[in-house]
Order: structure tokens, then C-alpha cells, then sequence
């Protein structure tokens, strides 16, 4: 199941990029105006199949909506980020289809950390098939630092995935 939040993670990012694009046309005219904070909205969405996590093909499909905002220090150089995400999706196989609706905010700095707070996954099918929740911590590299909360799909649990493999079935 690392596959849904490797999906959730290069999402952001690809936010991050267009983001630091975006930031480069900004014109910095005053150290004060490149103080101000940039606010900017995105939607993407994103369709792919799973065949590791259940043995069988599950088919994904999300749309993610989102609103970023970048610091600047006073010289207008980027320093942080904060990303706050709200995911729809859908997991199907074998006929059933489970809904996902996810979430999130990540707070990026300089450095290349990332701290996530909020419910990055977030499946039901009447009741709860499986949630992670709570915060997170990335190095700059994409291994997790710290873990606050529940997160059964991000630690791989197997009872947890055994569940969301039966909601499946």
C-alpha cells in the first residue's frame, strides 16, 4: 500500500516545483513587498492501478485541491512553505468501490523538511477501512524522522492492510 502515499508524497512534490516556479516570476521589487506571503490555489488529480498491495489490481483515482502559501524573509528569498490539501478519491476492485477523502497540511522549510499534520489517509466503506492520522516528520530525503498518531498504512501493518485487502474482496 506504499503505493497510495508515494502517490500522496509526489504530489506535493510536484506542488513544491510548480510552487518554486512560480515563485521565480514573481518580481521582487522592495524588501518589504517581498516580505508579504504568496498565496496560490491548485487542483490536480491523478488515475493508476495498484497490483502489490492485495495481490489483486486496484484501480485508484483522486483529485486533489489545494491552497500554498510561501514566506519570504526580507532579502525575498523563499524560507518556508504551507500546503494544505483536500483529497477525493476512489479505490476499486472486484466491483466494490471504497471512498477516500483525505485531509492534510504539510509546513515545508528551507532546510527540505516537511512536517504533515491531519489525516493523509483517510478510507471508508460505510465505517472506517483503514486511517492514518495525526503528524509526521520528513527529512529532507523522504525517510520519516517522527511519528505522532496512527498511521497503520504508512507503517504497514498487516492487519490493517489485511482489512482494506477484505473491504476489497
Amino acid at each position: 500500500m506504499k503505493v497510495i502515499y508515494g502517490r500522496v508524497r509526489l504530489g506535493l512534490s510536484a506542488v513544491m516545483v510548480a510552487g518554486a516556479f512560480l515563485l521565480a516570476l514573481v518580481p521582487v521589487t522592495a524588501a518589504q513587498a517581498a516580505a508579504t506571503p504568496v498565496h496560490f490555489k491548485f487542483t490536480s488529480s491523478d488515475s493508476f492501478t495498484d497490483t502489490e498491495t492485495c495481490g489483486f489490481p486496484i484501480a485508484l483515482s483522486f483529485q486533489d485541491h489545494g491552497v500554498v502559501t510561501v514566506f519570504f524573509d526580507a532579502q525575498g528569498n523563499p524560507q518556508r512553505a504551507t500546503v494544505e490539501t483536500n483529497t477525493v478519491g476512489t479505490n476499486s476492485a472486484n466491483g466494490i468501490t471504497l471512498r477516500e477523502t483525505d485531509h492534510y497540511v504539510d509546513f515545508f522549510n528551507i532546510a527540505g523538511y516537511d512536517k504533515q499534520v491531519g489525516l493523509p489517509i483517510h478510507i471508508q466503506d460505510g465505517g472506517v477501512v483503514i486511517r492514518d492520522a495525526g503528524y509526521l516528520l520528513f527529512n529532507p530525503d523522504g525517510s520519516v524522522a517522527v511519528i505522532h498518531g496512527p498511521h497503520p498504512q504508512l507503517e504497514g501493518d498487516p492487519a490493517a492492510i489485511a482489512a482494506y485487502c477484505a473491504a476489497l474482496s
